[in-house]
């Protein structure tokens, strides 16, 4: 039986890291220390809050312009996209930070603004669960991390089963990632709601009844805004078109910003081992080793995707606003340095997604069958 074979046998929580070897330590007393001397607090930071008004005012926007705009179809084509990069940038900015209770110190803040991950077409109980828990604690983990999981219709992992359709993954990736929006919205939730599971191995705790309302009312709310008030307007066909469109364009923006930190040349994919498994390494310097950030310098980037090209800090200190991220990676940096750690970064845009299509390319070819070893 192969390890992720007995991986997904387990219980995620019993498979523990066992190292320590003061890089977190170190980590989070340099970080803390730079706070307090900059009187900086790590969440409600004013320049947050403008951000979040101005994502919000670009999503309504576009979509009121849609709605009473009576403009040419194809001036509604380029809106449709505008209100899906939106809906993507109140993920990245806003669901993101606040699901990690890195928006506010009040928990009730984080909540309120972690209910805006209903408008992307999804349920922020299932996100709190597959992302904060599965994703954050065995990061490219094969078995454990879900965000590695695609139904098989993407290879990302080497330990993952390869499949004859896999050997064009490289090409056929970009349409993958648009559907996942739709995915969201239409067939995963529901799978997860009526059964408690995506597969075998990631069984998700069942909604209480306040989840179960807001999983609802946000499934509602999305339709209506997405279909039944466009109906009252346009005719079907266009109000499906621009539907598509959208969904298209949020599942392409999220998955590709997501994927571009992990699934990388400079990204480790461990495996547990021993009896029972154990993750031989300090969870801190897994995720250093398993992430990789991506175009830092590229100031437009960096203010659309929340901070989520910072990756490594982001998985480093996932409860500290992103607004932070560009200062706290000099100390990351530094601090890997002196634990003998390589800091992956890409420089630029463009550069990270040849990397990542190089890795998919590399993962679609079959593996080699190993020797029976002789007597």
């Amino acid at each position: 039986m192969s390890v992720i074979s007995i991986v997904k046998q387990k219980s995620a929580k019993s498979i523990p890291f066992t190292r320590q070897l003061g890089f977190r330590k170190a980590l989070n007393e340099r970080v803390e220390t730079y706070l307090k001397d900059k009187k900086l607090p790590a969440r409600d930071l004013p320049a947050m809050y403008v951000k979040t008004a101005f994502v919000m005012g670009w999503w309504l926007l576009s979509y009121l312009l849609i709605m009473l705009g009576h403009f040419h179809p194809l001036v509604n084509v380029v809106l449709c996209v505008s209100f899906g990069l939106a809906t993507a940038g109140i993920g990245f900015n806003i669901m993101h930070d606040a699901i990690h209770g890195a928006y506010s110190r009040s928990p009730i803040v984080n909540k309120l603004m972690g209910l805006t991950m209903e408008l992307l077409g999804s349920s922020s109980a299932f996100w709190r669960q597959k992302h904060n828990i599965w994703h954050h604690t065995y990061t490219n983990i094969a078995g454990l991390d879900e965000d590695l999981e695609t139904n098989g219709l993407l290879r990302f992992s080497p330990h993952d089963a390869w499949k004859p359709f896999h050997r064009f993954q490289h090409f056929y990736v970009p349409f993958v990632y648009s559907l996942a929006g739709m995915q969201w919205l239409l067939f995963r939730d529901f799978q997860i709601y009526f059964t408690g599971k995506t597969d075998e191995f990631h069984r998700y705790p069942p909604l209480n009844l306040k989840e179960r309302a807001i999983f609802w009312g946000g499934k509602i709310t999305i339709l209506s805004i997405l279909l039944v008030f466009p109906l009252l307007v346009f005719p079907w066909w266009q109000v499906l078109l621009g539907f598509l469109l959208v969904m298209f364009t949020i599942g392409l923006a999220l998955t590709t910003i997501f994927q571009l930190a992990h699934v990388m040349d400079a990204a480790e994919f461990p495996e547990p081992s021993g009896d029972p498994l154990t993750i031989n390494n300090e969870w801190a310097v897994h995720q250093v080793q398993t992430t990789v950030n991506f175009a830092p310098g590229n100031r437009i980037l960096n203010w659309y995707a929340g901070g989520l090209n910072f990756q490594v800090e982001h998985h480093l200190f996932p409860h500290i606003c992103h607004l932070h991220y560009p200062a706290l990676s000099k100390i990351v940096q530094q601090t890997c340095a002196e634990f003998g750690l390589t800091y992956n970064s890409i420089p630029t845009w463009r550069g990270a997604i040849v990397s990542h299509l190089r890795v998919l390319k590399r993962l679609s070819r079959a593996p080699a069958l190993r020797a029976a070893p002789t007597a």
